[in-house]
């Protein structure tokens, strides 16, 4: 059960695992418009331009919450693309109203981060701030470009690599069936996200998070459009896992800390587990899933 003040602009998302997190307003809508994503449709972006407001909602929360609060996420679509200073005092005074805080964390994208300077990563790391949730979606170069993301994959990996010097926690969302039921065009996605995979892995021990999903075709997306112009036609579910066989295989056997997390709703296979020590667990499981479509979450069970 998430903690809020009833005070977010509807429809609200935040990640799988920030279920139990207290909700708080930084921004509302996303700077961006991906072609597979009908999310934030309804909102226009804006930054809350009040402070002292955000940190009214803060100490209220303490108030109504106590000392239940353990995690903070900071809402909407990149909350992480405000100033550093705003981020370094909404963090910390988040540690003073809630004393049992363990972790501040918001979506972000690439380039909220590539805009900070190594140093602001830092600062923003220090003050608490713990993890960004990136959705990466590809490593593909003509992908990216296809969905509108607005990044590449140099940008990625570097974006990663920030991160990881300042002592961020780095979670990557990737979206399988993104290229379409084109098998050559799926395993390029694949191969080329594996390869953005092994770019971001840390020069440090520390443990850092893939997460894919698989793509739902949902109404107010641009790809929904192409589906109904029939330009787009969606993976079958056997094509997804080729995809993601794909994936795993072509990460290198060292990637440690990895923790790959497939247990999204939106997955015919639920996978969790550390890649450098699980790769070939995960590629047996995938295999089977191929063969068998008895070991796959059935369709009434999936979604976002």
């Amino acid at each position: 059960m998430n903690y809020d003040l009833g005070n977010l602009v509807e429809p609200i998302f935040r990640p799988p695992s920030e279920w139990d997190s207290l909700l708080i307003g930084v921004t509302t809508g996303c700077t961006h418009r991906c072609t597979f994503c009908s999310m934030y449709l309804t909102k226009k972006f804006s930054v809350r331009k009040d402070i002292e407001e955000i940190k009214t909602d803060i100490r209220k929360a303490g108030e109504m919450f106590g000392n239940k609060v353990k995690k903070i996420f900071f809402e909407d679509g990149n909350a992480f693309v405000v100033k550093p200073e705003v981020l370094i005092e909404l963090t910390q005074y988040c540690y003073q109203k809630h004393p049992n805080l363990k972790k501040v964390s918001s979506y972000a994208h690439a380039q909220d981060i590539l805009k900070k300077s190594d140093d602001d990563l830092k600062r923003i790391a220090d003050a608490g701030f713990t993890m960004v949730y990136v959705g990466i979606e590809s490593g593909d170069d003509q992908v990216l470009k296809a969905c509108n993301k607005g990044v590449t994959q140099d940008e990625l990996a570097l974006a990663a690599q920030k991160c990881h010097r300042a002592g961020i926690a780095w979670s990557g969302i990737l979206l399988l069936g993104l290229t379409g039921n084109d098998s050559q065009k799926s395993q390029q996605h694949a191969m080329e996200s594996a390869k953005l995979i092994n770019r971001m892995a840390p020069t440090m021990p520390r443990k850092w998070y893939i997460s894919p999903l698989t793509l739902e075709v949902t109404p107010g997306s641009e790809i929904w459009a192409q589906k109904e112009a029939n330009k787009f036609v969606p993976c079958s579910a056997t094509q997804i896992l080729e995809e993601l066989y794909t994936l795993i295989d072509h990460t290198a056997d060292d990637l440690q800390g990895c923790i790959f997390n497939t247990n999204h709703a939106s997955n015919y296979l639920s996978l969790k587990g550390e890649l450098a020590t699980d790769k070939k667990k995960f590629l047996k499981i995938v295999t089977d899933g191929i063969n068998d479509p008895n070991t796959r979450r059935p369709e009434y069970m999936r979604g976002l």
